[in-house]
């Protein structure tokens, strides 16, 4: 993190499951269990304070309402994942999910939310190419998506005038969500030089899949009766996703192994949907991806970024098996750097063995 956001093409062992699969062929293989979690918020000491005074009622619909005239929008999620990477395959299980409510006042904000669950079945192979390691690797990615999207006052109208806080039946009517099973398949490759590591992946290589649409309610309903999950509906809404490509450069020299060791990092993302969405020299800043690492004694990481234009900064520590990291960063929403930004801070714990 805060290395101007996850590296896709150039990530190592431990983000594999959301990275590059070519690192299935490490030599080294890892048991990772990492939970992740998020707030959209401008990381202002103002803002964190309105964040954890909100209250319940109205006290909170203020509190929020002057979050969102930040024009920042506000929302958060979270990531569990545990798997298995390295030794010539992977094997993972996450869940991710992210509620985001975009808008300058909370009468005019939509929410928009969306959870995902993934298997990964993954293989890798290290190929010894003129004295240079290229590492090859792919998985295939079952899952199942839920998203949904409403007037984001009225979720939490709802949400605050039932009893205790709790989601109400009318919430639970009004809440109307897309879901359906899907399966993606992942490439990737890197080669690594030395200290020197090139990396390209391609992501979310995925067909069309039928889409159920229903209400909250008639979801938990269907799952409550027939043991399962809802896959079809009367509807003939088809969900597309277009493949993610990158394309990256990391350099790692071993200056003080063990005391100071330095990275760099140089990443383009998604070069085919910048090019197509082009809008003058300022596009470019839409492909940067970069960041610096600086490890200290083995257990102290300190970096920055940029991603999109945007800085980034965080700091890590390794004890043993468990790695603890938090980061405040800013995502370009819109086509260009400053059209639409949305920041906020992220706290990641990591057990990997």
């Amino acid at each position: 993190m805060a290395l101007g956001g996850s590296f896709v093409s150039i990530s190592g062992s431990d983000f594999s499951f959301i990275g590059n699969p070519a690192s299935f062929a490490a030599q080294k293989g890892s048991l990772d269990i990492t939970a992740n979690a998020w707030a959209y918020v401008q990381p202002t000491m103002a803002n964190l304070g309105t964040l954890t005074r909100l209250g319940t009622g109205s006290a909170a619909l203020q509190g929020m309402a002057s979050l969102m005239t930040s024009d920042n929008g506000m929302g958060g999620g979270a990531y569990a994942g545990i798997g298995y990477a390295g030794m010539g395959f992977g094997l993972g299980l996450f869940a991710i999910s992210d509620d985001f409510a975009a808008g300058s006042t909370i009468p005019g904000a939509v929410l928009q939310s969306d959870t995902e669950v993934d298997a990964v079945f993954g293989l890798g192979l290290p190929i010894k190419l003129f004295g240079d390691t290229l590492s090859i690797g792919g998985d295939f990615r079952p899952y199942y998506r839920v998203r949904a999207n409403d007037a984001f006052a009225t979720v939490v109208t709802e949400l605050l005038s039932s009893a205790g806080g709790g989601f109400s039946q009318a919430l639970l009517d009004s809440v109307n969500l897309n879901a359906g099973f899907g399966l993606s398949m992942d490439l990737g490759a890197s080669l690594q030089m030395g200290s020197f590591d090139l990396g390209i992946a391609v992501r979310n290589l995925s067909p069309s899949f039928p889409l159920w649409t229903g209400s909250y309610q008639y979801f938990l309903n269907y799952i409550e009766n027939a043991g399962s999950l809802p896959v079809t509906s009367n509807g003939s809404d088809q969900a597309t996703f277009l493949p993610d490509l990158s394309v990256g450069l990391s350099w790692k020299p071993r200056l003080l192994p063990g005391i100071f060791e330095p990275s760099l990092y140089l990443e383009a993302q998604d070069p085919v949907r910048v090019v197509e969405n082009w809008q003058g020299s300022a596009s470019a800043l839409q492909l940067i991806h970069a960041g610096a690492e600086i490890k200290l004694f083995s257990f102290l990481s300190l970096r920055g970024g940029i991603n999109q234009g945007w800085l980034s900064a965080g700091a890590g520590i390794k004890f043993l098996y468990l790695d603890l990291d938090a980061a405040v960063f800013t995502q370009e929403l819109g086509a260009l750097p400053g059209d639409d930004p949305r920041s906020g801070l992220t706290l990641q714990a990591s057990l990997r063995f």
